[in-house]
């Protein structure tokens, strides 16, 4: 290498120190950093082969993750100002040693150092006795590296004093190397099935950490401007790219804002969007130096359109088309938060950070070895390639790492948005038609339904996923018909797309009609209708049509996941058990892994089932409801049970046939005997009409038309009481009997709110007719029968004015009731 390079290279950017400061998010996530320090301290093992070096977590991970990660969280700990020995066990000196030792063995076993010096042995056959760096490898494995360096320069940035002459060296080489592969490549582009998103980001933290720390490199003009480039199109949609402005060459977004990963909308991978290009971001900010906008140009309204509309309760965003990696995903969502939050002073991103670092917080005293995750993580596998919750550790206290340096060197931020502020802002209904997702929420609810990629609904109460979990086919429910194998392609259990799908937009609701064809050719046809209401409840229907002769070994439809975890912590939403209550029975079930058997409980055909007074679900129409509480687990996301409220097997059929409808009301935050009452309350309206369902429950009729025709409905159902529903249009009381009437479109599924309630005298004799039409701020009541006369009726506004009138009526006269104000 010639001198003059050596010599310019050498001049590291300072840090600007005097920027860092302390203040209460930085406490807080030092807190969290040095209890993971004493545990990640039991993974930490000496190198035998090089002085000075060692490794945690085995050594042999994934593009050296394990140790980069680690080393960063070690390097930052090793230079607070409030140190706490006895937190990590250990002097701060030692603490910063064996991070550099980390430094040292990654430079080493990186493709830049000698050839003899290799990974240590492991058990993941592609790690393990190999070098690191991506050398040989296609761009996706060989760019992903660009994080490690950006972790590894990060550490050796903040302890650059301590550093000797040949770790400097070793470590600039690693950084030229990754900067001069990519800075002349073109950032990649896709949104539907993986989005490029992820690999732009990270290939601008690797570019931007060696432009950042080597600025007078020969070369350091260069990376930057490839850093940047390659940042700025991590997050663009067709409008960015049309335009060309900026160097815009990519779509990784699409026009609303989502993006798939992993073949379905990923919110872990949008994320990444705002993440990773961030960790450059931070590194300026370090310096001293002004971010560009490169680093940060969309973020806003890539979050404020998704990540922050489906963030919930406890900061993490819901993920609406499912999730295949874990669901306690807080320490990622919180990094996401902590960049919009400092780079943008945004106030609810600042409250929903606050919410994340709570349950991070609470996580972490669970655990008593200090670990972030799962106190048995060895146990958890995530995914197969020797992939567990411990290998997921130090990930999770990378992104803590960031979001405390965030803080260190941006300062405590914004004042969060208050509660209200923040449900005011994320209320309502968002609609997706690229990402083929609506969402409905509410202050206590959060609904959703898709249409691609993963076809599924759900309705989640106040506690969000820790209750009910967005499983794959959530109430679609799977199928698994007998002589075909059981993959997704003809069994269905996760049907990727429909073959037809309206969708009507409400302001304060919506509803969804589909149609899915099931089985290889078509076996069975499945019409579904589903409705979320103002005030956070749900209604699913369904009209299963078998078209050709098949044997079903297994039908369950009404498939809703049921978190079930233990965490000391975290009281009301981690208890270990879940209460399952049907009319005469009540059953507890314990949530843990294990060896022990599952259990699985059959309820029969239920009117309804409560789950631990978090949902109540009031159902019709079911052969059996089942609870299958799970102890044993091929693959971790947490501890989830399954609820199927449509439980069918062994079905034989030689020819064409109907199954009767089914239908479910969720009812978010329900206790055992709200569940129970709205039982009594709800239920379906008989009609001759094969492609039309009518339900109506307390405050809606509910519509769904699964036919191509605008369709007049007329509906009956026995009076239950005295009090009787009114909605815009005619009914009429015939005795014991309601009888609807109205219009409902074509591939329709919505609601109408009652408008006004009627409620009848006892003195009203069983011989009677009304006829009741309401039109506008008027109720008219027409008494059809002559021999009825001298009865008061009270009619009652059931909207905000709570107006109530009464009138007598006479034989054959038509009475009116008006609430003009």
């Amino acid at each position: 290498m010639p001198n003059e390079e050596t010599a310019s290279r050498a001049a590291w950017t300072p840090i600007d120190w005097g920027r860092a400061g302390e203040n209460e998010y930085t406490r807080r996530l030092s807190r969290v950093l040095l209890k993971w320090t004493r545990y990640a301290n039991e993974q930490y093992a000496d190198w035998p082969d090089r002085e000075n070096c060692g490794h945690f977590f085995g050594g042999s991970y994934w593009y050296g993750i394990e140790s980069a990660y680690t080393a960063a969280v070690f390097a930052a700990v090793g230079t607070m100002p409030e140190y706490d020995e006895a937190v990590t066990g250990m002097p701060q000196q030692e603490v910063r040693s064996k991070a550099i030792r980390a430094i040292r063995y990654l430079s080493f076993t990186h493709d830049t150092g000698p050839e003899e010096c290799v990974r240590v042995e492991g058990p993941n056959p592609h790690c393990s006795r190999k070098k690191w760096g991506g050398r040989g490898d296609p761009f996706f494995r060989a760019s992903q590296t660009g994080t490690v360096v950006h972790a590894m320069a990060c550490a050796a940035w903040l302890l650059h004093d301590e550093l000797d002459e040949e770790t400097k060296r070793l470590m600039e080489s690693v950084l030229e190397y990754y900067a001069d592969r990519y800075s002349a490549m073109k950032p990649g582009t896709g949104v539907y099935f993986d989005t490029q998103c992820e690999e732009n980001g990270w290939t601008s933290s690797g570019i931007g950490a060696a432009a950042a720390l080597l600025p007078n490199h020969p070369r350091g003009g260069e990376w930057r401007q490839a850093a940047l480039r390659w940042a700025r199109n991590s997050v663009t949609t067709p409008g960015d790219n049309v335009k060309r402005t900026g160097g815009v060459s990519t779509v990784t977004f699409h026009p609303d804002y989502t993006t798939e990963n992993h073949a379905f909308v990923h919110p872990s991978y949008m994320m990444a969007g705002i993440s990773l290009r961030g960790l450059y971001a931070l590194l300026e900010m370090m310096a001293g130096s002004p971010v560009p906008e490169q680093l940060t140009v969309g973020n806003v309204p890539m979050y404020e359109r998704t990540i922050k509309l489906w963030s919930y309760t406890d900061g993490i965003p819901v993920p609406i088309q499912g999730q295949d990696w874990w669901y306690n995903l807080h320490h990622a969502s919180m990094m996401c938060h902590a960049f919009i939050h400092v780079l943008h002073g945004n106030p609810d991103a600042a409250a929903l950070e606050r919410s994340a670092l709570e349950f991070v917080e609470k996580l972490q005293i669970s655990n008593t070895r200090g670990c972030l995750l799962e106190q048995n993580g060895e146990a958890c596998i995530v995914t197969e390639g020797h992939q567990t919750a411990k290998e997921m550790e130090f990930g999770c206290a990378h992104s803590v790492l960031i979001a405390y340096l965030l803080h260190r060197f941006g300062g405590a931020g914004t004042e969060p948005s208050g509660e209200r502020d923040l449900s005011e802002a994320v209320n309502g209904v968002h609609y997706y038609p690229y990402g083929s997702s609506i969402v409905h929420r509410t202050d206590v609810s959060f609904t959703a339904f898709s249409w691609r990629n993963h076809v599924m609904a759900i309705t989640l109460p106040r506690n969000g996923v820790w209750s009910v979990t967005p499983a794959y086919s959530s109430y679609i429910g799977e199928v698994e018909f007998d002589g075909e194998q059981p993959d997704v392609a003809y069994n269905e259990t996760t049907p990727v797309e429909c073959d037809e799908q309206h969708l009507h937009r409400f302001s304060d609701g919506f509803g969804a009609v589909a149609e899915l064809q099931r089985g290889k050719g078509g076996k069975l046809l499945q019409r579904i209708g589903f409705v979320s209401l103002p005030d956070g409840r749900s209604f699913y229907a369904e009209r299963i049509r078998i078209q050709r002769p098949c044997t079903i070994k297994r039908l369950s439809t009404g498939l809703i996941g049921i978190r079930n975890e233990r965490y000391s912590a975290l009281p009301g939403y981690a208890d270990g058990s879940k209460t399952v209550t049907v009319p005469g029975s009540t059953k507890q079930f314990e949530g843990y892994y294990g060896q022990d058997p599952d259990i699985v409980e059959s309820f029969g055909p239920v009117p309804y089932i409560n789950v631990n007074g978090e949902i109540g679900y009031v159902v019709i129409g079911s052969d059996n409801v089942t609870y299958w509480n799970r102890h044993q687990y091929a693959k971790w996301k947490g501890v989830e049970d399954v609820l199927t409220l449509n439980a069918r097997s062994g079905l034989l059929f030689g020819g064409p046939a109907e199954l009767p409808v089914f239908a479910v009301l969720a009812l978010p935050n329900a206790s055992v005997e709200l569940t129970r009452e709205s039982a009594n309350a709800t239920r379906l309206l008989s009609a001759r009409m094969d492609d039309c369902i009518v339900a109506e429950t307390e405050g809606y009729l509910i519509l769904v038309n699964f036919g191509g025709r605008r369709t007049e409905y007329q509906v009956t159902a026995v009076r239950a009481g005295r009090t009787v529903q009114l909605f815009d249009g005619t009914q009429h009381v015939n005795g014991g009997q309601i009888v609807r009437t109205g219009t409902v479109e074509a591939s329709y599924a919505g609601y109408a709110a009652s408008r006004f309630r009627l409620e009848l005298p006892e003195s009203l004799p069983d011989l009677f007719h009304l006829t009741v039409t309401v039109s506008g701020a008027r109720v008219y009541v027409t008494n059809e029968a002559r021999s009825v006369s001298n009865c008061t009726l009270t009619v009652t506004d059931t909207g905000s004015s709570g107006l109530r009138r009464e009138v007598s009526i006479e034989g054959l006269c038509t009475s009116v009731f008006t609430f003009d104000r």
